[in-house]
């Protein structure tokens, strides 16, 4: 009751004498030892074989740790003799010599487009592309990848988008930086915990992130006049807005995210949940970053040709034929109604069933380094 009225430590200890000399005055009461509570928080210890088999667990994981760096060691020795060809491919599409008039003042004069049309081809881009990225994409110069610390490529990469002189911004550079971490030892899942990007500086009116929309004037005479014409800046989707944004490890979701449109694309129970919709963000953002510099920096000339495409198969001529099919069957059963359909039924199931196109790959999950694709060391030590 004391400590329930805030009492001081003194005033408690008074009123605990207090009680205590009144009470000897009474019956003493025989006296009872109450078991003694351990107030520590220990944590249940393992079985003796437990034990044992997680100390071979931890010895084998300090093996993978030296695999890891090795591996590392490595990658950055055959990265060093890969850049040449890097550097040689972005000579070849600065070449003027045999460049179009047209195009000697965008980024890639020797084959006009040539970024851009890689990232329209990338699936993990080409939903964030919009119509109106496209003209800013066209003074794209190179794409180049780089690691945040040579030391130890685990702690994250940086993407580097270059750009000539162009109409819409003054950066020369747009980077992106991942900051990572490791989820789990035990399956080797990263994830990003800050994604730092370059701030636009756009020149006056060239803004490609935001519209114009034209201010609806309620009312009507001198007043409709007066403002008639008022226009005001919205913000729209687009590359340059969506990709090049700050994102952190419980920080605030950015104001220019539609949360409502994007909770309608997650069926999850924590969809409500502001910290799950920045982690679904940031992941997203980690995957399309990975998937730029596994896929599209090394192997950007497949990617502009179109063979780097996955092929789904999916054929929209096929689509229709199938669906005229369809129709058909339709009528047929139409006029073959009231006839027995058990005899017919084990014939009819494969037939009925229209194939669905496959879901197209969006956010491409980037390729697993060698050392964390879940193989036992050996095997990835033959593919390293």
């Amino acid at each position: 009751l004391a400590q329930a009225l805030g009492l001081s430590v003194a005033q408690r200890k008074a009123a605990k004498d207090a009680t205590m000399g009144k009470k000897k005055t009474e019956a003493e009461a025989p006296k009872v030892e109450e078991p003694k509570k351990d107030d520590t928080n220990h944590e249940e210890e393992d079985e003796p074989l437990v034990k044992e088999l997680k100390d071979l667990d931890d010895q084998y994981l300090a093996i993978e740790k030296e695999y890891e760096k090795a591996v590392q060691e490595l990658q950055k020795q055959y990265t060093q003799k890969q850049q040449p060809f890097l550097d040689a491919r972005t000579k070849v599409l600065q070449s003027l010599e045999t460049a179009p008039e047209e195009a000697k003042d965008k980024g890639t004069p020797a084959l006009k487009d040539f970024w851009k049309q890689a990232m329209k081809n990338l699936p993990a881009l080409e939903d964030h592309i919009e119509e109106w990225d496209e003209p800013v994409l066209e003074y794209c110069k190179d794409i180049t990848k780089s690691w945040l610390d040579e030391s130890d490529l685990a702690k994250g990469f940086r993407l580097h988008f270059h750009f000539v002189e162009n109409p819409y911004f003054t950066n020369t550079e747009l980077s992106k930086e991942y900051y990572v971490k490791e989820e789990n030892p035990y399956t080797g899942e990263m994830s990003a915990k800050e994604i730092k990007a370059t701030i636009i500086e756009w020149k006056p009116g060239k803004d490609v992130t935001v519209e114009k929309v034209t201010k609806k004037v309620k009312g009507g005479g001198a007043k409709k006049a007066k403002q008639k014409g008022k226009e005001k800046e919205e913000p729209r989707d687009s590359f340059f807005r969506g990709f090049f944004r700050n994102l952190k490890e419980g920080g605030h979701i950015p104001d220019d995210i539609n949360l409502e449109e994007a909770r309608e694309l997650v069926d999850d129970d924590d969809e409500d949940d502001d910290e799950h919709m920045l982690e679904l963000l940031m992941e997203n953002d980690y995957e399309m970053g990975c998937c730029i510099r596994d896929s599209l920096v090394p192997f950007a000339i497949r990617w502009y040709t179109g063979e780097a495409c996955p092929d789904d198969g999916y054929d929209e001529d096929d689509d229709e034929e199938e669906d005229s099919e369809e129709e058909d069957d339709d009528d047929d059963d139409d006029d073959n109604h009231g006839i027995d359909s058990e005899s017919d039924e084990g014939m009819d199931v494969m037939s009925s069933v229209v194939p669905v196109p496959p879901h197209r790959v969006v956010n491409a999950v980037p390729p697993r380094s060698a050392y964390k694709s879940g193989q036992s060391l050996p095997e990835r030590a033959g593919r390293a």
